[in-house]
């Protein structure tokens, strides 16, 4: 059986590697009428991976989506995705029952979308959703942060609350992340122009610190929406739910891929320093000379594409106890980057599920310690098989 499911799988990937995908591009309608309901798999398909015994199991919770590219656990104690093109969905972790809750209309090219989902911390009270995407301004691309007023069933219109944020068909972050002081983070990329990203009066290139109105927090160090600086292209985002340490991950250019630990007004040195301050040139090492920069608590060079990261604190997988995990596209596996105990330091890197899966966007641990992973194989740059993308679950 072991040997036919192989064989079904490469069958499944030759047919995949004849398909093309397109980018859309253009706008898209908020959907109206009752939510889409699509039921979850007949039977979700389990297998044990690794060689280790008593290794996790990987499960399809979901199949048939289009580019997930954000997974949040909503206060409904749902599973929460958005699809690039502007899709919301809304999927039960027990059975993977799936309901279009909201559509958003955006400019989807290249890298350009729908991204990050996050929720107002008093959502039973302030039941706003919140989410980060590009649109049309003029013939260029920008980024804007919305929320959204969820009715039990419907996302209504989407309210712009932080706008103008520079875009491109690359580079655009953007994942979001409600923090223990109760502001919304907000990574964004240098939308191809690196200059950006040491520019305090730009708001690419950098983390945004906002209220849950989308003004600037007070406080920021800048005066202004800045947190942090001298980003390239940061996608993961995540809190340590017990010391409250911030996490990101980027994306480097031919080289040094980051996990970095974000500071308050910290520099982080692109593009003049392409990960480490270790003399790698002539520019780096006067750069580094003259600033204060951050260095990453981890790197990857070749590049592989870092994108989502989560914090994994639970004890239900007891070897992940204590570490980050981040998903990667080129690379297509999952880190585990086990951290120092007070959290400031990597002191083991593992690679798990290398090329099993194809492109990974995100991922995400549920309050119960199980872990999802999104994949992003319908992207424009994966080869995608027949029940891509999925969501898969790992669970002990």
């Amino acid at each position: 059986m072991r040997a036919l499911a192989v064989f079904l799988a490469i069958l499944a990937a030759a047919a995949a590697f004849l398909l093309v995908d397109v980018e859309v591009e253009g706008p898209r309608v908020e959907v109206v009428g009752p939510p889409l309901v699509v039921p979850g798999p007949d039977a979700i398909e389990a297998a044990v991976h690794g060689e280790t015994e008593g290794a996790p199991t990987v499960e399809t919770l979901v199949s048939g989506l289009d580019t997930p590219w954000d997974l949040v656990w909503g206060p409904d104690g749902q599973l929460w995705v958005s699809e690039r093109a502007g899709r919301i969905w809304r999927v039960d972790p027990g059975s993977g029952e799936r309901t279009l809750v909201g559509e958003v209309e955006v400019t989807e090219s290249g890298e350009s979308g729908l991204m990050g989902l996050a929720f107002h911390p008093e959502f039973g009270s302030e039941p706003w959703v919140y989410a980060a995407h590009s649109y049309r301004r003029g013939g260029g691309i920008r980024n804007r942060l919305v929320r959204m007023r969820y009715d039990g069933t419907r996302l209504g219109p989407p309210e712009p609350i932080f706008v103008e944020i520079p875009g491109n068909r690359v580079h655009d972050g953007s994942r979001l992340a409600i923090g223990p002081d109760g502001y919304l983070y907000m990574t964004t990329g240098d939308a191809g122009e690196p200059d950006h990203a040491q520019d305090l009066e730009s708001t690419a290139g950098k983390i945004l610190r906002l209220g849950l109105d989308g003004r600037p927090a007070p406080g920021n160090p800048s005066g202004t929406a800045v947190y942090s600086y001298g980003h390239r292209n940061p996608q993961g985002l995540d809190f340590h739910p017990a010391t409250a340490r911030l996490y990101s991950s980027e994306h480097g250019p031919s080289q040094s891929d980051e996990v970095n630990l974000i500071r308050e007004g910290g520099n982080y040195g692109w593009p003049s320093v392409l990960g480490a301050c270790d003399g790698g040139s002539a520019r780096e090492t006067a750069f580094c000379e003259a600033h204060e920069v951050v260095e990453p608590l981890a790197e990857w060079t070749p590049p592989v594409g870092l994108s989502g990261l989560a914090v994994y604190a639970s004890e239900r997988i007891p070897a992940w106890s204590g570490s980050l995990l981040v998903t990667s596209l080129t690379g297509r596996t999952l880190f585990r980057l086990a951290l120092s105990a007070d959290g400031s330091s990597v002191i083991e890197r593992e690679a798990l599920y290398r090329e099993e899966f194809g492109r990974l966007r995100d991922v995400l641990v549920s309050p119960d310690g199980l872990v999802y992973l999104a994949t992003s194989n319908r992207d424009g740059r994966g080869r995608p098989a027949e029940t891509d993308d999925r969501i898969l679950r790992i669970r002990p």
